[in-house]
This record gives C-alpha cells, structure tokens and sequence, in this order.
C-alpha cells in the first residue's frame, strides 16, 4: 500500500489541539516576550545582530553557510553583500518584517523564492519563483542504497488550490494565539512543500512574519537561532498529525529558548555598545580581543574562558603586557575575574554569562 502524506488526509487542513494543554504554554510565550519587551523600552538595543543570526541559522539549518560579516554589515552599513546568497538570504528576511502587517499573497511568496534562489543554475528558471509540486524529500541517496522518500509534498495538479487554503488560513488566524499559529502554520506549510527548494527557509520566515503581527512587534526573535539547538525536536514537529497538541508541547520550550537567546544578543549588542564608547581609554590589543570575545559569544560561546595564555596568543605580547591589559578590563568593569593563580579566568561583564559563573 503506498504512504499516505498528511495533506492526502479528508480533514487536511483542519488542525486541533486540546486547549487545556496548549493555554498555559501560549500564555508563558507571550510572558516572556512580554517582558523582553519590557526590556526593551529601557534600552535601544539595536538589533543587528539578532537579525544578522537569524538569518545565518535560517540559511544553516539548510546547510546553506552564509558570510557572517558580509550579513552583518548589509545591516549595520547598509553594504550589499557581493555574493547572491547572502543578498537572498537578507531579502527574504526584510521582506517578511516588512510585510507582518499587510496580507500574505502568492505574489510575496513567488518573491521570496526568487530572492533566495537568485543566481542559482540548479533548477529550470520556469520553476523559480512558482509552485511545482511534488516534491520529494528523500533519504538513502548513496548508489550502494535504495533511495527512500521519507516524505512528498502536494501534487502538481493541487498545489495551487492547496497554497491558496494555506494563504487564507494565514491571513484569518485569530492573532491571540501566536504560539498556535507559528506551529500549526509551519507544519502545515511544510506539509505543503510547494517550491523546488527553500521551502524550510522561506517556512521560518513566514514564522517571523507571523509573529511579529500576533505579537504587535516590529523586531524579530532569534527563532532559527534556537532550532539550530535542537534540530531533533524541530525535524520531529513534521511527524505530526492534525492533532497538534504534543507538537505544541515539545517545540513550546524552544519558542521559549527563542526569546531568551534574543536578550542574550541583544545584551552583548549592548555591551559592545559599551566598548566602543570606552574606545578611546583602551588600547588596541584590548579593543581587538573584545570584540573577538564578543562575537565568539554571538556564534555559539567562548569555551573556558579567558586566561593569560590565550590573551597572549591573540595580542602576540609577554605574560606581564597581557596581565596588565586584563587587570585593566578587569578594573574598568568590563570583565569579569574568577579563579586564582593558574585557575583565574576572565569573563565579559554581560548579565547572561555572569550569571553562569559557580
């Protein structure tokens, strides 16, 4: 008997999920953000950086490896990045904040997918930036292997038809549940499959457009960011059923985890505000070494901190030069000091790393 595919199933797209269980979860997100944006109001944070790693990760969860600074500074300078992808890769992003207020349409999607297939030579132009379906996603592709399709989109005949009951959904879900609506949207897109490629891209861009109208935000969450983490659950949320409800409950924690990695960016954001308006009072090994700090934390964190060796080996300077620079970080308040004799450590005096210390 052949595999059936969600969207083969009568009831497709009608997606439930028990209320007693899914409340209190959509009411715990929308408390964090809540709060982040609390934060928020205090500080101007500038969120480069959050958008420069949501966009990265979006594309890595693809196996698409993006130029971090090429990225960055699109935002931070307003520079066009010279290769294609990353000019992709920033588009659709802009394009999905852009657009959280106005209607979600064929046209915006078609859009998004030329954006980051541009300059691609994999697919027939006739496919780029239109719905084809079926898609295959499969695995066992070694020649030593029998292929296996693990999963198949809408047919070519429905895809139309399919894509504009998911547009309408998209435009018409109540914004009081953006948790519900991000799950329950992503799979259902997926399920769709409906491009030749990037749909998981263009997928967690429409999770960012989303929220950012369910939530009345314009600045996005490091979601990608936090799927990148768990990569097992994320994939898993694609076994579901119509019945969402553990779906909702297993991907809940990273929506959470979303939220608390956006204020941990955005607190080195801060920071690094922080050192450029010390600039003129440190000196240049100082500067250097920072930043790079900064932006170890950014991509994922600086194991075992920072002691006399490694400071030496980034400046090229003598164990006593080395020591004065991080007594100097260390009184001017922008590290942190533990240990004693061979165990002292520094750390940047950022509230998310201190508070990890023993």
């Amino acid at each position: 008997m052949a595999k059936s595919y969600l969207w083969q199933e009568a009831d497709f797209p009608h997606f439930y999920h028990n209320p007693a269980v899914v409340k209190p979860l959509e009411a715990a997100f929308k408390e964090e953000v809540k709060q982040l944006d609390a934060k928020l109001k205090r500080e101007d944070p500038g969120f480069d950086d959050v958008l420069t790693e949501e966009i990265v990760s979006n594309s890595e969860i693809e196996g698409v490896l993006l130029n971090r600074d090429s990225v960055h500074s699109s935002f931070l300078e307003n520079i066009t990045p010279a290769r294609e992808k990353e000019q992709g890769a920033v588009a659709l992003t802009r394009m999905a904040l852009d657009h959280s207020t106005r209607p979600l349409s064929h046209d915006l999607l078609y859009a998004m997918h030329r954006e980051i297939l541009k300059g691609s030579t994999d697919f027939p132009a006739e496919s780029i930036g239109a719905y084809v379906g079926d898609m295959k996603i499969v695995s066992g592709a070694r020649i030593d292997r029998e292929m296996k399709v693990i999963h198949k989109g809408v047919s070519k005949e429905l895809v139309q038809h399919k894509m504009a009951e998911f547009i309408e959904w998209f435009n018409q879900c109540p914004p009081h549940t953006p948790l519900v609506n991000a799950i329950q949207g992503h799979v259902h897109f997926e399920t769709l499959h409906p491009f030749c490629d990037g749909n998981g891209r263009i997928g967690r861009s429409l999770i960012l457009m989303g929220l950012c109208r369910d939530l009345g935000r314009t600045t996005p969450l490091a979601l990608s960011r936090s799927f990148n983490q768990d990569l097992e659950c994320y994939y898993r949320q694609f076994e579901a059923g119509l019945d969402l409800t553990q779906i909702i409950q297993k991907m809940s924690p990273l929506f959470l985890n979303a939220v608390q990695v956006t204020e941990h960016i955005l607190e080195l954001t801060a920071y690094r505000t922080k050192v450029a308006d010390e600039a003129e009072q440190l000196n240049d090994r100082q500067l250097k070494v920072l930043n790079r700090l900064i932006d170890y934390e950014l991509r994922g964190g600086f194991e075992g901190g920072m002691n006399n060796t490694k400071y030496q080996k980034m400046t090229n300077i003598g164990d006593r030069t080395a020591l004065r620079d991080l007594n100097e970080l260390d009184s001017r308040g922008l590290i942190v000091k533990t240990g004693k004799l061979k165990g002292t450590r520094y750390y940047l005096n950022v509230p998310h790393l201190i508070a990890r210390l023993p």
